[in-house]
């Protein structure tokens, strides 16, 4: 029995180490490409988030993509809750984030297709892949609307613009 056992959690293990076999081939945000990610990150996710989900996207970001290239990563809500950022409404000391707040946060981040799940929870957390905004939908219509608005700044005959 005890053999079956070690063997499930052989494969289980296996499985779990799975997506991180397979990045190579997602690893195509080289450093070359980082400075360009992060001003399309502040230029079109940013001004979309609330400042929740923009802390969390960055901490993603950040320990995934800006770490060593690969989009996923494996995170629990337990560890979100004091690695990010302090709660605004406890004067403790200790004052994480409520367990709701993280929560609510990945869901809008879900939502609006900045980041998205890739497994199911185990104890080590969900693994999600971290997208950067030319990967989201939200990112590309709204570069397009703000270019057009760029648009309608400029006067064409003097070659001036206002913004």
């Amino acid at each position: 029995m005890n053999q079956r056992i070690d063997k499930i959690r052989q494969l289980l293990n296996e499985l779990e180490s799975e997506p991180n076999a397979l990045t190579p081939r997602d690893r195509d945000s080289s450093a070359q490409e980082l400075p360009l990610i992060i001003q399309q990150i502040v230029d079109d996710l940013q001004p979309q988030l609330s400042p929740y989900d923009a802390a969390f996207y960055w901490f993603l970001f950040r320990h995934s993509i800006a770490k060593d290239g690969d989009p996923h990563l494996r995170v629990s809500t337990r560890q979100l809750r004091t690695a990010v950022v302090k709660s605004s409404y406890s004067q403790l000391d200790e004052n994480p984030v409520s367990l709701g707040k993280v929560q609510d946060t990945l869901r809008a981040l879900e939502t609006i297709g900045a980041i998205r799940k890739e497994g199911e929870p185990n104890r080590d957390g969900t693994l999600y892949r971290v997208l950067i905004p030319d990967e989201i939908e939200a990112c590309l219509k709204y570069r397009a609307e703000r270019m057009a608005s760029d648009q309608k700044f400029k006067f064409p005959s003097a070659g001036i613009e206002i913004g």
